[in-house]
């Protein structure tokens, strides 16, 4: 360790530990507000601090109990929140959860394989991930990249895992949507996309996040889709996205028009192994149901809000046989 690291750590473990505020620090070390903010955010960026909350409040635990029992879901992790909000509101709170479970997946110090997803969310998990030493572990994308150089591509996820983990990563070299289907099919004969492609479906487990179609989705965001393609989309009654995979508000499968120019691991194999999504924003309501009715999802991360409206939302309590799910 480092004598700037030797810092971090101080400064963190007064605020954390000891329990003084950043201003006390300051004034005890002779440093500015600015400066031991900034030494307690690089240690928790370099997992030097772990946060772990034990108790969940009671109202937390019944949508726990109700999401678990209606969808057959094996794990489930609801966040509370202060209020009802937009998915930006409540990544922080989603993402440090996510991380936690991750973390908890990642005790096993065995040779594996983990799928992961891309998008907000999954990028936020990432981020709040500590630093945890498994080289035997190697993280592979699940769908294909877009354009936007930022913190949720595919890519920069990968990267921030291996970073923190010191395994190694296998990025899925492609677009996540093509112009037509003949150039998917173009993509999926290169060996490289093909090897990735293999490797995710030789994965122990997949963590994904969930896309909607509406204000604030990354397919809009990111100008994976226009215009016309949006309309497109409502059209066909798609309200949610899951490893680029497109569903209907049942959590039917839709075929056609977008959904044949996306670049991601197959459906069968999402259905033949674990999946954990991670979901927040009560945006993604619709789509959240969507997923939970699609028998694709294993477990969920989710903050109150969303799951609790994706509840209420499912008036009929439809309960789809997950018995094919490991």
């Amino acid at each position: 360790m480092s004598s700037s690291d030797d810092i971090e750590v101080e400064a963190a473990w007064l605020h954390f530990v000891v329990g003084l505020t950043q201003a006390e620090i300051a004034d005890r070390r002779g440093l500015s507000r600015m400066r031991v903010h900034r030494l307690i955010q690089a240690a928790q960026d370099k997992g030097y601090v772990r946060v772990f909350v034990d108790h969940v409040p009671s109202h937390c635990i019944d949508i726990e109990d109700k999401l678990i029992e209606r969808f057959a879901l094996k794990s489930c992790k609801i966040v509370p929140v202060e209020r009802d909000g937009s998915m930006h509101e409540s990544l922080g709170l989603v993402g440090s959860a996510a991380a936690l479970f991750l973390h908890g997946m990642l005790e096993p110090t065995d040779e594996r394989i983990i799928g992961i997803g891309s998008g907000r969310t999954i990028a936020a998990m990432a981020r709040c991930l500590p630093t945890i030493r498994r080289p035997k572990t190697s993280f592979v994308s699940v769908t294909g990249d877009f354009a936007a150089l930022n913190e949720a591509n595919p890519f920069e996820v990968l990267n921030s895992l291996v970073q923190k983990t010191g395994g190694t990563g296998f990025a899925l070299t492609a677009p996540l949507v093509v112009e037509a289907r003949e150039d998917r099919d173009l993509f999926l004969k290169q060996a490289a996309v093909r090897r990735t492609l293999q490797k995710a479906e030789d994965a122990s487990f997949f963590i994904i996040g969930i896309g909607h179609v509406g204000p604030n989705s990354f397919l809009e965001s990111y100008d994976l889709v226009v215009g016309a393609e949006v309309a497109a989309l409502k059209k066909q009654g798609v309200v949610g996205d899951l490893a680029g995979h497109l569903f209907d508000e049942e959590g039917r499968p839709v075929e056609g028009g977008l959904a044949d120019r996306m670049l991601s691991v197959r459906r069968e194999v999402l259905l033949a192994k674990p999946v954990y999504a991670v979901c927040s924003g009560v945006e993604k309501s619709a789509a959240l149901l969507a997923a939970l009715r699609s028998g694709f999802l294993n477990g969920l991360v989710a903050t109150a809000d969303v799951a609790n409206a994706a509840l209420k939302l499912d008036g009929r309590g439809s309960r789809r046989a997950r018995s094919s799910k490991p």
